[in-house]
């Protein structure tokens, strides 16, 4: 009798520390029309709200997993899974570094329900899985509105801040309000043709160059689009080398910067 005592008790401290150790996640699933990669105003609303769930939280990875039906061949739905995962990413990951970002394109592999005309349209779905640690004490503030670039400001050597000027983690694609302040320094840019800038890309963590390569080359094309003489600008990625912003994993070391050349 004791023996089996023994052993549900020991059962039992087993069950309970793996269920104080498991990882504590939400995890969501996000569904595509055929062939599409662009949510419809049901999907878009879901993603919205958990927008202001996961930003409540200490996040510590999320997994965010691209799945097609198994409709055309192997490789188109292997880039139709990639594409619906860079459109549920776009939605809500300015507060989430790149480096907790892991993206895995399935494509038709994977299935969770046979790809019969009943149910594959169950695998049409990006499902992301947010892992956190606790609840954030405070919540996240607002970013304050960037000021306009002064004229006084371009002169040789100085660093020209754009703190308005982010992106969506993991990504080239700018942040809501980044144009706002691009359209406000082209005029100065276009008043003073003379000058040499150099547009500077970073990350707030991880080591991908390209990223910052592509976040410069952005603002540039952005620039040269409404007017801007080409030969006033280059661009220059900086990886992570020059966080400004707090620690590395500040998400906003996501920036770019003028630097005036001359």
């Amino acid at each position: 009798m004791n023996q089996i005592v023994n052993v549900v008790f020991f059962l039992f401290i087993g069950i309970n520390v793996w269920a104080q150790s498991a990882p504590k996640k939400f995890t969501r699933d996000f569904y595509f029309a055929s062939g599409s990669a662009e949510l419809d105003s049901i999907e878009t609303k879901k993603a919205l709200v958990l927008v202001k769930i996961l930003s409540k939280f200490e996040l510590t990875k999320i997994e965010i997993i691209g799945y097609t039906d198994s409709d055309g061949s192997a490789q188109s739905n292997l880039i139709l899974s990639k594409k619906r995962i860079k459109t549920v990413q776009k939605y809500y990951w300015e507060f989430v570094p790149d480096s907790l970002l892991i993206l895995l394109p399935k494509g038709e592999e994977d299935p969770v329900f046979e790809n019969l005309e009943s149910t594959k349209h169950k695998n049409r779905r990006v499902r992301v899985k947010a892992y956190y640690s606790k609840k954030k004490s405070k919540p996240i503030r607002k970013k304050k509105e960037s000021p306009e670039v002064n004229i006084e400001e371009l002169v040789e050597g100085n660093v020209i801040d754009l703190p308005a000027v982010q992106f969506y983690g993991g990504t080239a694609e700018f942040l809501p309000g980044a144009t706002t302040i691009l359209n406000k320094v082209i005029p100065v840019l276009k008043a003073n043709p003379e000058l040499k800038i150099e547009i500077a890309g970073h990350i707030c963590c991880g080591n991908q160059m390209e990223l910052s390569i592509d976040r410069a080359f952005v603002v540039y094309t952005y620039f040269i689009d409404r007017g801007v003489p080409s030969k006033m600008l280059t661009y220059k990625g900086y990886n992570n080398t020059q966080p400004k912003y707090g620690n590395l994993m500040d998400a906003r070391n996501r920036r770019v910067e003028l630097i005036v050349l001359k």
